[in-house]
This record gives C-alpha cells, structure tokens and sequence, in this order.
C-alpha cells in the first residue's frame, strides 16, 4: 500500500461566482506572478506531438491576450500557421528551489495568430517593447512575426495542490 504523504488536489473554478472574494484573490495572484515573471514556456502542437518554447511575454491589462515575438524560420511559427492551439507556462520555481508548496504557477489556453494588422503589430509591439526593452530591434525585426494569444483560460496551482480555473473576461 502506498503512503500518501499529501491531500488530495482541490479543483476550484472561480470563474463560476462561488466565492467572489477568492476568484479576485486568484486572478490577483495570477497578475502578480504574470508581472513578476518575464518568460513563459510556450506549447504548440504539430507533426502529432507538443513542442515547448522558452518565450519573452507581454499581456494587456484585462489578462485576455498575451504577445510575443518569433523569427517567421521557425518550427513555433510554423506551427502555429498551422494550429493555433497553444499554452503557455508561467511559474516561480525557480525562486522557490526548497519547498513545493511555495511554488505558483499559471497554465494560460488560447488560439494564436501571426499579427498582419499594421495597426495590431504596432499597439502589441509597443507593449512588448515596453516590457522588455531589449529585444526591441528583434521584434521590430522584418524577419521577426508578432505572435497574439487570445486567452481561453488559466489553471492556477499555488500550494502544490489547490488548483483554480479562471476564465478572463473577452473585451
């Protein structure tokens, strides 16, 4: 017999309205680890298996959509033409290498798309340039393609096993 040594994870939706209180505490946290974490571990799907990406991220104020550039030669870009299904990972395990249960993290669904609009890539280039300065000349790139996230939810893990769903509101 195996001896847990752990409760069994609690899956809360706080999308549903049962607890107001707690739904604005979790997308709190889950702006605050967006804000305090600069990349992301991206996941397309292709050629039938996943493929994950370490990526520089922004995101807009309603949580709702997330960007990031990409040269247009690459197997994430193609990808994405490809199927847009993605997700992204975003945690602060690195900052909490002795204990698990401090560890959070966000598990962001969505569709991507390659950014055509002139007006789009520039509103979304700015965010991104905002937020990390130092790739601007490669997201101004013309080699480079801006990559928009359209959210459909995130799985919230804090404490190693509390795991929330919530689902941002489409603006």
């Amino acid at each position: 017999m195996i001896k847990k040594e752990y409760d069994e994870p609690e899956f809360i939706d706080v999308t549903k309205g049962r607890n107001e209180q707690m739904g604005e505490q979790i997308v709190t946290e889950i702006r605050d680890l967006c804000i305090e974490q600069p990349f992301a571990v991206l996941s397309t799907q292709g050629d039938e298996q996943p493929y994950t990406n370490l990526i520089s991220f922004a995101f807009n104020e309603e949580l709702n959509r997330f960007v990031f550039a990409t040269p247009a030669q690459t197997r994430k870009y193609t990808l994405i033409c490809r199927n847009g299904k993605v997700s992204l990972l975003i945690d602060n395990r690195s900052q909490q290498p002795n204990s698990i249960n401090l560890i959070r993290a966000a598990t962001v669904t969505g569709k991507a798309r390659v950014l055509q609009e002139p007006t789009e890539i520039d509103q979304w280039a700015a965010l991104l340039i905002k937020r990390h300065s130092y790739l601007e000349k490669f997201i101004k790139s013309p080699t480079s393609g801006l990559i928009l996230v359209e959210v459909i939810r995130f799985f919230y893990v804090r404490r190693f096993q509390e795991v929330y769903q919530w689902i941002p509101n489409k603006t």
